[in-house]
């Protein structure tokens, strides 16, 4: 009997850690499990056989390319001929808001089962119709409580497994502080600038400005933390253009945030991982006019950091827009250090994660519900 392929898609940073967990915890239950599809470096490494390496369209704000629309059709081209040519058993969506709904309905026309694993419903970027998603999904791995509230309201199939990140900070290297020669006594703070060229370049000078600011009131050891796919020149010219001395950089997102006193990050999933760390942080946020009046007026949406969405509720402080100014993150970073009453109503606010985005083994949960479809 042929062995049952399973068909791992993702298009972005965080899609493609989740799919490479889940990919190493799918291959701990079912050790010969054949996996191939669309991702990056990380899903390669954990044994994911790629039809198409996304590493590079992601760098160097190439994610930007992807979304034009001669890209996107031949994607989907080549990923319906692999669709016919191997056969999967089953489809694992994780993430795609580049994709849309767009290859869960094709892998369905085709008469293929169909998992979504981080459905668009918890990013709070964009509108999903949900009649739309109940047709073309056999199963939604729910990784927020919020998300699968929504499901059961709809009647979509949906099952609880919790979020990936509460896994990758269960996980974080507690060592890494005296991995990179920080002192004791003096507070650490990391500055997590995202996770593509293009978002470096936007908010790290604004955030080591705001450093030099911090530094008049309070003396900080600084971290920038960065993926592995940022060059290493990238922020090294932009720390030695502001001045600022003894910056250490790392990839370590997860081991260095369980090492911070405060954060400041971008609004995406290391604001959940911020989170799931339990380090007090600030969200900063800015996009083009265009598409923040959509974002704000037209779609209602109430909190940029994803965290605040899931959570519905302002976990994170918010920077966003004109907001997001030197002055505004010192002013932040300033409170979430030296106020006592600030940083209690923080973790207090915390208190409700593990319900909302579960308790760690997410990630094998997930891979238990999937090899239970086979």
């Amino acid at each position: 009997m042929a062995q049952k392929r399973i068909m791992v898609i993702s298009s972005d940073t965080s899609s493609d850690l989740y799919g490479a967990r889940l990919t190493k915890a799918l291959k701990s239950i079912i050790p010969d499990v054949p996996l191939f599809g669309v991702g990056g470096l990380m899903m390669e490494e954990s044994g994911v056989r790629l039809l198409y390496n996304l590493s590079e369209l992601e760098n160097l704000g190439g994610f930007e390319a992807l979304k034009t629309p001669h890209v996107v059709k031949r994607l989907v081209q080549r990923i319906a001929g692999s669709m016919d040519k191997f056969r999967p058993e089953l489809v694992v969506q994780i993430g795609m808001p580049v994709f849309s709904l767009k290859l869960i309905e094709l892998a369905k026309a085709k008469g293929l089962p169909v998992v979504y694993y981080n459905s668009p419903l918890n990013w709070g970027a964009e509108p999903v119709k949900l009649s739309r998603l109940a047709q073309v999904v056999d199963k939604v791995i729910a990784v927020s409580r919020y998300e699968a509230r929504i499901c059961e309201s709809h009647g979509i199939n949906v099952e609880f497994a919790g979020h990936p990140l509460v896994d990758v900070a269960a996980d974080a290297d507690l060592a890494l502080r005296g991995g990179l020669d920080l002192a004791e006594g003096m507070p650490v703070a990391v500055l997590l600038p995202g996770c593509r060229e293009a978002e470096v370049k936007m908010y790290l000078p604004t955030l080591l400005k705001a450093v030099k600011r911090i530094n008049m009131e309070c003396r900080l050891q600084t971290v920038v933390a960065v993926p592995k796919m940022i060059r290493q020149e990238c922020c090294g010219a932009m720390i030695e253009k502001s001045g600022l001395e003894n910056v250490k950089v790392t990839d370590d997102i997860p081991g260095i945030l369980s090492a911070a006193d405060v954060a400041v990050v971008t609004s995406g999933m290391d604001s959940i991982l911020a989170a799931a760390v339990r380090v007090p942080a600030a969200a900063v946020h800015r996009e083009a006019t265009t598409a923040y009046f959509v974002d704000k007026m037209l779609l209602r949406r109430s909190h940029f950091a994803v965290i605040n969405f899931l959570m519905q509720e302002e976990i994170l402080p918010e920077l966003v827009q004109t907001e997001f100014t030197e002055t505004k993150v010192a002013e932040a970073v300033l409170r979430l250090l030296n106020d006592s009453q600030a940083r209690s109503e923080y973790f207090h606010r915390l208190e409700r994660l593990p319900e909302e985005l579960g308790a760690p083994g997410a990630t094998d949960r997930a891979a238990r519900i999937i090899t239970g479809m086979l």
